[in-house]
């Protein structure tokens, strides 16, 4: 985008938003998030982007899954490497074993039993017998740390199995096809770990061979996060942005962050939709989508909104509320309405070359999960469209989608959105302000002094209006009734306790 190119800078119910022509969803992201950083310019200098990176790296992955396969491989070559040296009776460093323990005499020097006629072992024996257990008794103790490995990784994670154990929405399938991918690395991990640093396999970027490699990928799968080193984390687990957050986890960090942050205009609106929907709908997502999903959470927000910031008395009421319209049900309606169909997404193509190789003991869960989200969704649709949250069109749509994305085609145009009509019962007057401005290099969009002003022009109640009221207005989870269950609201917590 040159210097010269005019944007065009809407103010929707107070809000400050670019409009979105001739933009990618990622160049509207970022030009979005420059905008909303003027507002606060004199009011104190932010600290730099580099220390808030390191800081979020810091506490991203907590290291208890290192520990734990610390302890494991620890005690895995204690155990094996004892009862090797037992059943030859010899150790490693080919001195004899002068006393053993009453509970291990059945195995004592088991091997001179199994050795040919004549041939006593001795490490230092040059006959082939001797050789073949001496390498064996080296391979019982490394498979020994290799175990313990693995039930140390296990261990590490044993609540996650429990976390994902009943999937009903969208966001809950995405996270459990991240636990099944995690659980390939508990074995690649495992395989890595018997391995010393004189093997050279540690230097090697492949995550079959290096045990660091597959250990970060263990990690982040299991606790459902995404790699965040520019450059790396789209290759290596397909995030958009620098932000650890994937769906769940993420859009659970949105409803607290929306309702915490004092700002009239936070500044990462955009970009928490562009990390959150990027990885997901890739190619799909537009600057359209990404404006609608701020907007949205903009509507949920100005129902607790007071000069100054939410106050604290309404703070666990707004959470509720922003969790009822972005977490399941409410995030499958919002995602139909705006034109992006979770029906669509193949589970198994999910976060990058990390996903990739961990689909090889995955494949066939995941497929599994992807036919029983698909049937639970279609079964959803109807329900969708009898509480008037989406369109019978827009839920045909979702169908055809589905039908589309399982025979390899695209899925069709979405239909027409709802036709805006006045309306007594939309949130708040709607004001379009309209400002022109220029792109100033490093300092974002400047405006230039031309604004228009009309009325009523956005008056409407669409689905995602009606979305908004059942949560924020009747004071109750229309989900709870819709769907004969409350949903789940508690924070999602994926780090290990």
């Amino acid at each position: 985008m040159t210097n010269s190119k005019a944007n065009s800078v809407t103010e929707l119910r107070g809000h400050m938003m670019l409009e979105t022509q001739g933009k990618t969803a990622a160049e509207y992201t970022y030009e979005a998030m420059k905008l909303h950083q003027e507002q606060y310019k004199g009011k104190g200098k932010a600290p730099p982007a580099a220390l808030q990176w390191m800081s979020n790296a810091a506490l991203a992955v907590l290291p208890m899954n290192r520990i734990f396969c610390a302890i494991g491989l620890t005690a895995g070559l204690m155990t094996a490497g004892s009862v090797a040296k037992v059943a030859t009776g010899f150790g490693l460093d080919g001195k004899a074993v002068e006393s053993v323990p009453t509970y291990l005499d059945g195995i004592h020097k088991i091997v001179n039993k199994i050795m040919p006629k004549g041939i006593t072992y001795h490490p230092k024996n040059t006959d082939s017998a001797s050789k073949w257990v001496k390498y064996a008794q080296w391979g019982v103790y490394s498979l020994g740390g290799a175990v313990g490995i693995k039930l140390g990784t296990d261990y590490a994670y044993r609540k996650v199995k429990e976390k994902n154990k009943n999937p009903e929405y969208f966001e809950d399938y995405l996270t459990r096809v991240s636990m099944h991918q995690g659980e390939t690395y508990s074995w690649m991990s495992a395989f890595t770990g018997i391995f010393g640093s004189a093997s050279g396999l540690w230097m090697l970027p492949i995550p079959g061979l290096n045990y660091g490699m597959a250990l970060a990928a263990r990690t982040t799968s299991m606790q459902d996060r995404n790699i965040m080193l520019p450059g790396l984390n789209k290759m290596a687990s397909g995030g958009a942005t620098t932000s650890y957050l994937r769906m769940k986890e993420g859009l659970h960090y949105l409803c607290h962050y929306a309702i915490g942050n004092k700002a009239k205009d936070p500044g990462q609106f955009e970009f928490l939709a562009y990390t959150l929907l990027a990885p997901v709908f890739k190619e799909q997502l537009t600057a359209e989508h990404v404006k609608e999903f701020a907007e949205t959470i903009h509507e949920v927000r100005d129902h607790f909104w007071k000069d100054g910031g939410i106050p604290k008395e309404k703070y666990k009421e707004g959470v509720l509320a922003m969790k009822e319209v972005f977490t399941g049900a409410g995030l499958e309606v919002l995602l139909i309405n705006m034109g992006l169909n979770p029906a669509t997404v193949q589970l198994e193509q999910m976060n990058g070359m990390m996903g990739k190789i961990g689909n090889i003991g995955a494949r066939s869960a995941i497929r599994k999960d992807q036919q029983e989200f698909l049937k639970k969704f279609e079964s959803r649709l109807e329900t969708y469209v009898r509480e008037g949250v989406i369109s019978p069109e827009r839920a045909q749509w979702a169908r055809e989608g589905m039908e589309a994305a399982q025979h390899g085609k695209k899925q069709p145009p979405a239909p027409a959105a709802p036709k805006m009509v006045p309306s007594s019962e939309v949130l708040s007057p709607d004001i379009q302000i309209t400002h022109e401005t220029v792109d100033v290099p490093g300092k974002g969009p400047a405006f230039t002094g031309k604004t228009e002003v009309s009325v009523g022009a956005m008056s409407r109640e669409d689905p995602v209006d009606k979305l908004v009221r059942k949560s924020t207005e009747t004071k109750e989870d229309w989900r709870a009734r819709a769907m004969g269950k409350p949903q789940e609201t508690r924070t999602a917590a994926f780090t290990v306790e």
